[in-house]
């Protein structure tokens, strides 16, 4: 029996204040719990690994530690080549596509090139160590380009017809990527790692298009911000068994609203994907749990999407009654007049978290700054904290060590 791709895409979302991993960790109990072997045979594709790895603990949670079958739950936002050699189709490019250019030979011969087009453009060296920041941010540079599926070829009219003279000394700068890295790459053998990845995503697309998976497929927390990924969400969505679970989608917005969000809103790339790849409306999206309906946040969801109204439609906040009270119970504001105060403050509340049995804490924040103070205010209680995004090296024992010396060496022991 040949399977056939959906008309009409499958789509959910989890509302937001609702616990994302822990609904859909649910969700997919709630479906497939049922039966071990299919359970098991369940795909879940995450925007990073990091979210990989938190499903994975929701489910053991939920479980109660219990032997269970767990989902298949793989990467798709910050995937490695080798990620999707689990399909078949990634296994055919992967015979084909060149291997992945090396992240230390890739950076010094960007900081060679920079150094030599100083010399070339300017007549004077470049210090290294500048040349190699800079080379860093040719190699973001070239990866964007890579993953929005764009060519180098177009900023020669860009800079011509938009801007001043003086951005052709940056349009000069540019075709170190734009002419002379493509080259090399070639000379060598290798193709740049974002390319290959977005190659490889459609290498998937293609198989997954005329050989739709037996096995359920869902896509959950992925917005699509990518053109690859957007295609790939939009693929899932009409797979016999597929479905994708949306992060936070407004689906109580007003229409006059709705049509007013533009790129600043926070809601615009759903509704990019809903309008474009997905050629779907919002209207077609889902609630992931009916449980998921939840009296007591739609005060504060209301003020959230109030403060967030497109400028366009505010002419409505005289007519909206908010209970200011239930929108903002639980939530508490407290100025620090410094930084060493202000990781007192959270390490103080998260250790009387603590003191709760069976209550846990975490600390949501930009600053890697602070998150370093707040664990170093922690340790004077031996409370030893997990920081998900690690540790840099230089802050380890060895890292700081190593470049104690090198600052030693380099003020000749000054």
């Amino acid at each position: 029996m040949v399977r056939r791709l959906r008309a009409a895409p499958n789509l959910y979302t989890i509302p937001a204040g609702v616990p994302f991993a822990r609904s859909l960790a649910q969700g997919v109990l709630e479906r497939y719990g049922d039966d071990p072997d299919r359970l098991a045979r369940v795909t879940v594709l995450l925007p990073t690994r990091r979210a990989a790895r938190t499903l994975r603990e929701e489910f053991l949670r939920l479980t109660e530690g219990r032997p269970l079958m767990l989902p298949t739950m793989r990467p798709v936002g910050d995937v490695d080549e080798d990620e999707l050699l689990f399909f078949a189709p990634a296994v055919e490019a992967e015979l084909n596509l060149p291997p992945p250019t090396p992240p230390i030979w890739r950076q010094l011969t960007l900081t060679r090139l920079v150094q030599e087009w100083q010399q070339r453009s300017r007549g004077e060296a470049m210090h290294p160590a500048q040349a190699a920041v800079l080379a860093s941010e040719l190699g973001r540079f070239l990866d964007q380009v890579a993953i929005e599926g764009l060519a180098f070829t177009a900023l020669d009219n860009l800079v011509k017809e938009n801007f001043a003279t003086h951005w052709q000394k940056t349009l000069d700068f540019l075709d170190i990527v734009g002419s002379a890295w493509p080259a090399i790459v070639a000379e060598r053998g290798y193709i740049d790692g974002a390319e290959r990845r977005t190659r490889l995503t459609e290498a998937l697309i293609g198989l997954w298009s005329t050989q739709p998976p037996d096995e359920p497929v869902i896509a959950a927390g992925s917005t699509g911000s990518l053109p690859a990924t957007a295609r790939l969400l939009a693929l899932v969505a009409r797979l016999p068994e597929g479905a994708v679970v949306l992060p936070g989608l407004d689906i109580d917005l007003d229409q006059e609203s709705w049509d007013a969000i533009d790129p600043t809103h926070p809601q615009y790339t759903m509704k990019a994907l809903l309008s474009g790849p997905m050629g779907a409306v919002r209207e077609e999206v889902r609630l992931w749990r009916e449980a998921d309906r939840t009296p007591n946040l739609n005060e504060r969801r209301q003020l959230l999407r109030e403060a967030l109204r497109p400028a366009a439609t505010t002419t409505a906040w005289p007519e909206i009654a908010i209970d200011r009270k239930r929108a903002l119970k639980g939530l508490r504001r407290i100025d620090a007049p410094g930084p060493r105060e202000e990781a007192g403050v959270i390490a103080l509340l998260m250790r009387e978290a603590l003191e709760t049995p069976e209550r846990t804490a975490a600390l949501i924040t930009p600053d890697r700054s602070l998150a370093r103070r707040v664990a170093g205010e922690l340790k004077r209680w031996d409370i030893a904290v997990d920081d998900s995004a690690g540790v840099p090296l230089n802050h380890t024992p060895p890292g700081a060590f190593l470049g104690l010396t090198a600052d030693m060496a380099a003020e000749r022991f000054a």
